[in-house]
């Protein structure tokens, strides 16, 4: 397997792991999985804050790369 494909799959991996856990994270906190003192809730906003903008940028990367052309 060439280098450039492992970190194809690579890429690949950690993008669907952190996207899967975001969302995960996201969606145990707003069904009540996941229960926080109220004086975290500057802490929890930013944090969300912060992990959403994560999510932006593999976004980003995937959207916006330049991919080579397969040749015939």
């Amino acid at each position: 397997m060439s280098p450039d494909r492992v970190i194809a799959w690579a890429q690949i991996a950690l993008s669907l792991l952190y996207v899967g856990g975001y969302f995960t994270m996201l969606g145990a906190f707003l069904m009540g999985y996941i229960r926080t003192p109220v004086e975290w809730k500057d802490q929890l906003g930013v944090l969300i804050g912060v992990l959403t903008a994560g999510v932006t940028l593999i976004l980003q990367f995937w959207f916006s790369r330049q991919r080579a052309t397969p040749s015939a």
